[in-house]
């Protein structure tokens, strides 16, 4: 079997690509994202629970004609900081930590609503209630946002050392 003859799932669009990126490959994808170094077939492996190493490089390989990730000369795996994919765009990475776009709304909207109530508590009226309303609403949207996106984050047993 030739090795054109293995990729029948390389699309062009991008829409494409985000549907090809599910499941396995996408747990792999957010280890390697998440760890932010070179991995190597077998750490994936270990990392992630596959019976096989052929499992792990299936889906590496996978991501790595993609684009996603670049395969370097060692068979290392890194990923490719140019390619964004479609289902992690509602998370941010932050020094290996993934949390959803939302919670940065939510914090920066319930911190300026409790500040507002803590300038204006003596003056409560319906006017500044009334003001309130629109800050308090979208607080209640970004946190149910946030709660309803953030199970969507893959789950891997990190590897024992």
């Amino acid at each position: 079997m030739g090795h054109g003859s293995r990729r029948p799932y390389l699309s062009t669009t991008n829409e494409d690509k985000e549907e090809e990126i599910s499941g396995n490959t996408l747990r792999v994808y957010w280890y390697i994202l998440k760890k932010r170094e070179n991995c190597g077939v077998r750490e994936v492996q270990r990392a992630l629970g596959f019976s096989s190493s052929s499992s792990a490089h299936y889906h590496l390989e996978k991501l790595a004609d993609k684009g996603f990730l670049i395969k370097d000369k060692y068979g290392s795996y890194q990923v490719n900081s140019k390619v964004k994919t479609g289902s992690i765009s509602p998370f941010m990475l932050i020094r290996g930590f993934i949390f959803p776009r939302q919670l940065f709304y939510a914090l920066a909207t319930t911190v300026m609503n409790v500040f507002f109530l803590t300038f204006f508590w003596r003056f409560l009226t319906l006017i500044v209630v009334l003001a309130l309303a629109p800050g308090i609403l979208a607080c209640i949207i970004f946190w149910y946002e946030t709660v309803k996106l953030w199970p969507s984050l893959p789950s891997f047993e990190e590897s024992v050392r």
